[in-house]
C-alpha cells in the first residue's frame, strides 16, 4: 500500500499493482503501536504547552524517526520545556481514560483546536484535560504512550519548532544517548555523570595548546623569515625577490609572508602544493608594485582565480598545475 484516503464515505486504499477478487489486509502491530503513543502524545503535548505557555499548535508532523509540533509563541526556554514536559508525562502516568466520539455537534465539546470537517466529527478525549478532533490511530488509556521526550527546539520563521518522542521511539533514544554517554565515559575512565566536566576541561586544555603551538609557530616562521631576508640578495632594482614553494598550509604561508615584507624592499612570491597550489605575492609598503593585478594576471594564465590588494595578494590554481617556470620568469622580471 502507498497511500490511504478518506474521502467520508469509503477508506480507499491506494496500491503500487492492479488486484482482483477478495484482498485479505494485515495491520502491522509494531507500526500501529509506534503511531497509536506519537499521535497520543501529540494530543497530549500540545495541551501540555497551552496550559503552561498559552502557545497553541500550529503544526504537527509524524516522522519516521521523530515527530515535530510548531508553536505559536514569542519566547521559549528550557524551564518552560521541562514543564510541559513534566505535565505531559504526568498526564500518561495518572492512565487517564481515552475515549472518542463521533457526532455531528462539535460545538459540545471544549474542542482545543477547529476543524474544517462537516458532519460526522470524530473527537478524541483525554479525561479532564483535552479535546480535540483528530482521525489518527489512538490510545485507550493515556500510560499506552509510555513516556513522552522533548529531543531538540529551533526556531522556524515565527513558531518554534519542537521534536519529541513517544513510548518506543523514547526508549530507543535513550538506549543511543546512554550508550554514547557509556563510551565516552570509558575514554576517560571515569563515572558516565562525570563526562560534561571532564569534556570541558579536555576542551580547555586543546585551546591552551593550541595557543601555546601557535607562539611557537609564529617564533619559528619569524626565525626562517630572518634567515630568508638574510640570505637574499638585492638585484638590478634593488629588491630582495624571495621565491620558494612549500608544502605546508596556507595559514602559515600567509604569516611567513607577513613576517618577510615586514622587512624594506622585499617582494615574496610563495606556494605551497599542500592539497591544491595556493599562491601569495606579497611586497614592503615601500615598493611600487601592485600584488593583486599581478596575482590575478599569474592565476589567469593558468585557469585559477586570484586578486587582492596591492601589498598582499593570494590565489588558487586547479590541481596538478605546472606552475614553477613561471613564477621562476615572474621573479626574474621584477
Amino acid at each position: 500500500m502507498v497511500d490511504c484516503i478518506d474521502n467520508d464515505e469509503h477508506i480507499i486504499h491506494i496500491l503500487d499493482k492492479a488486484i482482483s477478487g477478495t484482498v485479505l489486509g494485515e495491520v502491522n502491530p509494531l507500526r500501529r503501536r509506534d503511531h497509536l503513543q506519537q499521535h497520543t502524545g501529540q494530543h497530549i503535548l500540545s495541551q501540555a504547552f497551552i496550559q503552561i505557555a498559552k502557545a497553541e499548535t500550529r503544526g504537527f508532523h509524524l516522522g519516521t524517526d521523530s515527530s515535530t509540533i510548531d508553536l505559536e509563541i514569542d519566547q521559549i526556554s528550557p524551564e518552560l520545556i521541562a514543564k510541559a514536559e513534566d505535565l505531559a508525562n504526568k498526564i500518561i502516568f495518572e492512565n487517564r481514560p481515552i475515549q472518542i466520539h463521533l457526532t455531528n455537534e462539535k460545538d459540545k465539546f471544549p474542542i482545543r483546536k477547529d476543524t474544517e470537517r462537516e458532519n460526522s466529527i470524530r473527537i478524541i478525549e483525554i479525561q479532564e484535560f483535552d479535546f480535540s478532533p483528530c482521525g489518527g490511530t489512538h490510545a485507550h488509556q493515556s500510560g499506552e504512550v509510555g513516556l513522552i521526550v522533548i529531543r531538540s527546539i529551533e526556531r522556524v520563521k515565527r513558531l518554534w519548532r519542537v521534536e519529541f518522542l513517544c513510548g518506543q521511539r523514547a526508549l530507543l533514544d535513550y538506549r543511543a544517548a546512554h550508550q554514547t554517554a557509556i563510551e565516552t565515559a570509558k575514554l576517560f575512565s571515569a563515572a558516565r555523570d562525570k563526562s560534561p566536566e571532564l569534556v570541558i576541561k579536555l576542551q580547555q586544555e586543546l585551546k591552551d595548546l593550541q595557543k601555546h603551538n601557535r607562539e611557537l609557530l609564529n617564533q619559528a616562521l619569524s626565525v626562517e623569515a630572518t634567515n630568508i631576508y638574510n640570505t637574499s640578495t638585492p638585484n638590478s632594482n634593488n629588491l630582495r625577490i624571495v621565491k620558494a614553494t612549500f608544502n605546508r598550509s596556507l595559514d602559515e604561508l600567509k604569516t611567513l609572508a607577513q613576517l618577510l615584507v615586514a622587512q624594506p624592499s622585499i617582494v615574496a612570491l610563495l606556494a605551497t602544493t599542500l592539497e591544491s597550489p595556493k599562491i601569495i605575492f606579497a611586497c614592503s609598503n615601500d615598493i611600487d608594485i601592485d600584488c593583486g593585478t599581478l596575482l590575478s594576471q599569474f592565476c589567469k594564465e593558468f585557469g585559477g582565480r586570484g586578486g587582492g590588494k596591492a601589498e598582499f595578494a593570494q590565489g588558487g590554481l586547479p590541481i596538478g598545475t605546472e606552475f614553477e617556470t613561471a613564477l621562476e620568469s615572474l621573479a626574474k622580471s621584477l
